[in-house]
């Protein structure tokens, strides 16, 4: 019998390699790369497609192939998703959190279909900023209206909330422990108080601990914007008014940061977003660059991303904003001037060769 996993994943390419929008806003297939970096160079990540709408996952119907040759245009083509402020990826459920429509907008991958939780009361979400999923499936929502980390499990049925209180002044992300163990919030402070910060929250809604307050030093931050964790554990924090992204261990000490401010690669503009894979390596969103730069475990960079744009093709960016990365090692980029969401997946060794050397 052949392996399950092999068997969706296969089917995850099949699908997303189809996902390619229609119509004017697609770049010319002169100006389309596919492969990053392109070749000679060995790439190491190929385009799989985009999603924006229903139309991008489902099964074409009789009646809609019907209405798709008579208008032209597929049934549900239009956006869904509107400047969304968070994304997060696991086993073929993409969330993205879409404050204008105050709910999470999910495309699932597997069963072609999409859908929204968080509208329910009396757990309806307000504004939700920010989100993150664990290794079991469950989704941690974090609402700046409520000042609560709403969590849901897999399908969007409410499970708990962790109540902020008064104790933020800007809380604008969320992240959360592989196990569920530690929910991170962060706090963005704002130009006038020192509130720049990182809680740690247990399930129970316990603060464990904190970090920061606003400065330059280590464990500092100035404007911190997004954060995730690693397999091992370990807390990265977009430390977006130094330019930098910082590491911290399971107990909230320090353990190093990379960046700083530049216009070459290896430095940041506008550090926007920050994703981690199942290696460690670090995946870092950046708005002034319009690009995702690609660290080692160790902060040294591997590889850039993307490029500003004016046209909407794969890789192409005007205002990029969260990324995420799932168990497959897919990249999932957003971009709120196009409203779409691309998708990359990772090459292996054998699969990048044969493409580098492909006509």
């Amino acid at each position: 019998m052949r392996n399950p996993l092999a068997l969706f994943l296969a089917a995850l390419f099949i699908l997303l390699a189809g996902c390619v929008a229609p119509g004017p806003e697609r770049t010319p297939d002169a100006k389309r790369q596919l492969l990053w970096p392109r070749p000679p160079d060995q790439p190491r990540f190929v385009f799989e497609g985009l999603l924006r709408s229903a139309a991008d996952i489902l099964v074409e119907t009789d009646e809609m192939r019907v209405q798709r040759m008579l208008t032209g245009r597929r049934i549900s083509d239009k956006p869904v998703i509107d400047k969304p402020a968070g994304i997060a990826v696991r086993g073929g459920l993409v969330y993205v959190a879409e404050p204008s429509a105050k709910a999470i907008t999910v495309f699932d991958l597997q069963r072609r279909r999409l859908f929204r939780f968080g509208l329910r009361k009396p757990n309806s979400l307000e504004r939700p900023q920010a989100i993150a999923v664990d290794t079991a499936g469950l989704v941690y929502v974090l609402d700046s209206a409520l000042r609560k980390v709403m969590v849901f499990d897999d399908l969007g049925l409410f499970k708990y909330a962790i109540d902020l209180g008064r104790s933020f002044t800007h809380p604008v992300a969320v992240a959360v422990n592989p196990d569920g163990s530690l929910i991170y919030v962060v706090d963005r402070g704002d130009v006038g108080n020192a509130d720049h910060k990182v809680v740690a929250y247990t399930p129970d809604g316990s603060e464990r601990y904190r970090i920061g307050s606003r400065g330059e030093e280590a464990g500092q931050f100035n404007i911190p914007l997004a954060a995730a964790v690693g397999t091992d554990g370990t807390l990265y924090v977009a430390d977006a008014g130094n330019f930098r992204i910082q590491a911290f261990d399971r107990r909230g000490q320090y353990r190093f940061s990379f960046g700083g401010p530049g216009l070459e690669t290896g430095r940041f503009s506008r550090p926007r977003g920050i994703a981690l894979d199942g290696e460690g390596n670090i995946y870092v969103s950046d708005a002034g660059f319009n690009n995702v730069q690609i660290f080692d475990a160790d902060g040294r960079l591997l590889m850039p991303l993307g490029r500003l744009s004016s046209e909407a093709g794969p890789g192409n960016y005007s205002l990029i904003a969260g990324i995420a990365v799932d168990e497959t090692n897919r990249l999932y980029i957003v971009d709120h001037f196009f409203k779409k969401i691309d998708v990359f997946r990772r090459l292996g060794d054998e699969e990048a060769r044969r493409l580098a050397t492909t006509p």
